[in-house]
């Protein structure tokens, strides 16, 4: 279970019921070796989480999410959050494994045009939402 704390690892929500998504976030875990948890939208473990950031409501499946301490980063938003953190964050020795288990996709993501479209949805969309303690 992941706790919403200052020392807990920065999070990566993304759409484990999409192909192009799926793959976005194992070449985030190759790129960052283990410093990020990654978390589908759709697992339980997504469905909780997403309750203790996230607004009443409000779902935030139409973007990825980029999660750290104080904040939910959105979209274009995470994904410049996600640079700066490849970038800038110190090396740990924590690492966790993350395991991706691409569902059934019931979309046409695995089309150029679905390819094309949820490529495009990581920078026309953004959102930040503050983080309660």
């Amino acid at each position: 279970m992941i706790h919403i704390a200052k020392e807990m690892m920065s999070i990566l929500i993304y759409d484990n019921l999409c192909t192009p998504c799926t793959n976005y976030a194992k070449m985030v875990d190759s790129l960052i070796k283990g410093r990020i948890v990654m978390v589908g939208h759709y697992t339980s473990q997504g469905k909780e989480l997403k309750k203790k950031i996230f607004p009443e409501g409000y779902e935030g499946l139409e973007m990825s999410w980029f999660v750290n301490e104080r904040c939910a980063y959105g979209g274009r938003a995470g994904l410049i959050q996600l640079i700066k953190y490849v970038l800038f964050s110190k090396k740990t020795s924590a690492t966790i494994r993350n395991q991706f288990n691409l569902e059934l996709c019931t979309t046409d993501c695995k089309t150029v045009k679905g390819v094309f479209i949820r490529s495009c949805s990581i920078v026309s969309h953004s959102k930040k939402i503050a983080i309660q303690s």
